[in-house]
């Protein structure tokens, strides 16, 4: 079952997971990451057991698998420091298309019991590197499990390990650096073969996030960071303290909450390398959309975007600096601009 007609199921109320055989959810906003994550990476899923009970199919086994895709889909989590609506279009379409085994079980309620009771005490789960380790254990993993142990800036920028996490995160942006699509097929092909190439590869960019940031709770902006600037390691270590200050600060605001932490935390850097003064107002205000609207013409309740001269309603676009932020352009009126969603993106990858 594809995931978008799993969603649209529970959404639905085909697909229930509350019922009284069913645990409280324990996934922590890790784990859940983690589910996501796996399911981007082609990573499989364990099978979903689904009950059939006169057409409802309640949840055996998968809630918390299903609690985490619902969330993610829903905007209630965040993944590579994105919610839902953030996310690359391409992104959305790989994550709804992606197919679930799901397995559907139909029998008197007994049956059902000792079914439940089955999947529950057979062990534990095996993590995404367990499953990738005991499909592809050879040269490569064990290279790369010693360098995560004992490698003094991964052990500081990735922190503790647990169950092959930071081996997955260190596999993941090695196939983000040689723009490898599908990490178990990259494992597959490597198995073999000595890691010390990609840890020649990987090294100097962990050292370039050890020597600029003081945390690594954004570790996967930082990477991409590092790829993007890393001839300018020498101007950003300078300006490190006052990076690292305006980025916890960032982190605290309400504005981290309804913002693209990739590009707002690129434009905050950007801004102190390059000795920009910045209007300390980031963000435009409802009440700031609310008067643009009442100043631009409408058209049976829809405005126009500037960019693709399409319209929308009120809802369906985004205010944005006509001159960017961390170029010094102010956060007014006369600085604003209405957009459609996917035209702000294309505008903040230019």
């Amino acid at each position: 079952m594809k995931i978008k007609e799993l969603y649209e199921k529970i959404r639905d109320g085909v697909i229930v997971s509350d019922i009284d055989l069913q645990r409280e959810i324990i996934y922590d906003t890790d784990k859940q990451r983690l589910v996501i994550d796996s399911i981007l990476n082609d990573v499989p899923l364990p099978a979903f057991y689904l009950w059939d009970n006169n057409g409802k199919l309640e949840v055996l086994d998968g809630k918390q698998r299903i609690e985490a895709i619902k969330k993610f889909k829903e905007n209630d989590l965040e993944y590579d420091n994105k919610i839902w609506k953030l996310t690359d279009y391409s992104v959305q379409e790989k994550f709804n298309e992606t197919e679930l085994s799901v397995i559907i079980c139909r029998g008197q309620e007994e049956l059902k019991r000792k079914i439940f009771n089955r999947i529950n005490t057979l062990g534990v789960p095996l993590s995404p590197y367990e499953v990738l380790n005991g499909l592809y254990h050879g040269e490569y993993l064990r290279g790369l499990t010693s360098y995560v142990s004992n490698d003094k800036d991964a052990l500081k920028v990735l922190g503790q390990n647990s169950r092959g996490k930071n081996q997955m995160r260190v596999i993941k942006y090695i196939c983000i650096l040689k723009e490898i699509k599908n990490l178990n097929d990259y494992v597959a092909d490597t198995k073999d073969k000595s890691f010390a190439d990609d840890q020649k590869l990987i090294t100097k960019y962990f050292k370039f996030i050890r020597e600029v940031f003081d945390d690594y709770g954004q570790l996967d902006i930082y990477f991409r960071l590092s790829i993007k600037y890393f001839k300018d390691i020498t101007i950003w270590k300078e300006h490190k303290q006052e990076i690292n200050i305006h980025i916890k600060r960032y982190l605290k605001s309400n504005d981290s909450k309804f913002t693209d932490k990739n590009k707002e935390i690129e434009d905050i850097i950007q801004a102190i390398v390059n000795g920009i003064s910045v209007d300390e107002k980031r963000l435009f205000t409802i009440d700031d959309k609310r008067e643009l609207l009442a100043q631009s013409q409408s058209e049976n309740g829809k405005y126009q975007c500037r960019i693709c001269k399409k319209w929308f309603y009120s809802e369906e676009l985004q205010m944005d600096h006509k001159d960017a932020w961390s170029k010094g352009g102010r956060t007014v009126l006369s600085n604003a601009e209405l957009l459609c969603g996917p035209c702000n993106r294309k505008k903040s990858n230019l």
